[in-house]
């Protein structure tokens, strides 16, 4: 995973996330549109901090820092599920919307992840 792939990645997202935010506002108002940029910026922070320990782990001279990576992984959790919980729980986000939020993500990582392969092959 380079810094480029996440970049690249991040960029797209953000992207998908206006337009997908401007269409659930026509469709549920403000919580659908909070809903779906809550959502999608939990993955992309969660997918940004993911990429992050990939870097760092696979940098020379990393092996001291993998015994916190379980600790970082909980971290990750506890910090994106309280972001989830918070703006679920305050009724501010419509739950379709957080799931349709947290559902950009991943096509594109998979979408970018074949082209990366593609070129490197």
């Amino acid at each position: 995973m380079s810094s480029d792939f996440v970049r690249q990645v991040s960029r797209t997202t953000l992207i998908a996330l206006g337009s997908l935010a401007a269409c659930a506002a026509l469709l549920a108002g403000r919580p659908g549109a909070i809903g779906v940029l809550a959502g999608g910026l939990v993955s992309l922070g969660s997918f940004r901090w993911i990429a992050r320990g990939v870097l760092r782990a696979s940098a020379p001279g990393a092996q001291g820092r993998l015994s916190l990576s379980a600790l970082a992984v909980g971290a990750r959790h506890l910090a994106l599920f309280g972001a989830v919980a918070l703006a679920l729980g305050s009724g501010s986000a419509h739950p379709l919307a957080v799931f349709a939020g947290l559902s950009v993500l991943p096509p594109l990582v998979i979408a970018f992840g074949f082209v990366e392969a593609g070129s490197a092959g």
